[in-house]
């Protein structure tokens, strides 16, 4: 496409935006509105997947040793839990560390222990490296010779996997629905303007002008609308994400992703998205036009 020509586009695709005054306003602020909602969605999805990371990493097992298994074969066994198949780290932790701890987390209720010596077991806390093999590691380990038995959640982990997933679909499903919705609101829009000029498209048609020719207008037109939409509810995450990273206190294991990662990400997908609707849009509206 030669310079000059596209310049004649993008001249008279600025031109349309003005001459549809108020459809153009309409459109970029439901596209905006279409927006701002796939945007929070992004966001949502990126610190959903940021909490699955974290949950998944915290994920572990707990293996109790048998009271026959005297103190010198503990090290054997661990070198026998740390062979185990998926497996990435072992550590053990005695009945003395885990009396212990249980007294720093009953506080002041600390003092209902004395008396009763330790009745807590022996363990190793096993971690997977592939947190979706916890169970079948867990599995692993509870068969091993010495272990009576594990803990490791598995009903959390179960509801917390079909959640994710879940969520992770419903997503997907969603940001299609408004995508859709953002092509027929701008194919709408132009569909205006071809019309009001349908009798100098089909004049320059019989004349010879290429359907390029007379899509590339409009194209430009959409392309803006879509850009437009676009930045108007980034600048608004971005204002809303930086408000709410400094003023919430996230709880473990929960964190905010960093406002530039986040945001750098929903806008470029949100500006990438607009201009697909723009595009997508014209295309749409042109092509009956174009048959003359």
């Amino acid at each position: 496409m030669k310079i000059r020509t596209m310049g004649r586009h993008t001249r008279e695709g600025f031109k349309n935006l003005f001459r549809n005054g108020w459809m153009t306003f309409a459109s970029v602020s439901a596209v905006s509105v279409t927006l701002l909602i796939l945007g929070i969605a992004i966001i949502l999805s990126l610190n959903i997947q940021n909490l699955s990371v974290n949950v998944e990493n915290q994920l572990q097992i707990n293996a109790y040793v048998a009271d026959s298994v005297p103190a010198s074969s503990l090290p054997a066994l661990k070198q026998s839990l740390q062979a185990l198949p998926g497996v990435l780290t072992v550590k053990f932790v005695s009945k003395e560390q885990a009396l212990q701890t249980m007294r720093k987390q009953l506080q002041q209720n600390a003092d209902l222990l004395n008396g009763l010596g330790n009745p807590l077991p022996n363990e190793f806390v096993v971690q997977a490296i592939d947190p979706n093999q916890t169970v079948a590691v867990a599995h692993e380990v509870k068969s091993t010779t010495g272990i009576q038995s594990v803990q490791y959640g598995q009903d959390f982990i179960n509801k917390f996997l079909t959640v994710i997933t879940a969520v992770r679909d419903a997503a997907i499903v969603f940001i299609i629905v408004l995508l859709v919705m953002g092509i027929f609101l701008i194919s709408n829009t132009i569909k205006v303007t071809i019309f009001t000029r349908r009798r100098e498209i089909e004049i320059m048609k019989l004349v010879g002008a290429t359907d390029g020719f007379i899509r590339g207008p409009f194209f430009i037109e959409g392309t803006l609308m879509g850009v437009l939409g676009a930045l108007i509810p980034g600048f608004i995450l971005y204002e809303l994400y930086r408000w709410l990273v400094s003023s919430v206190t996230p709880f473990p294991p929960f964190s905010f992703l960093s406002t530039s990662f986040v945001i750098d990400r929903t806008l470029t997908i949100l500006i990438l998205c607009g201009i697909f609707m723009g595009i997508w849009g014209s295309l749409v509206s042109v092509r009956r036009f174009l048959r003359v």
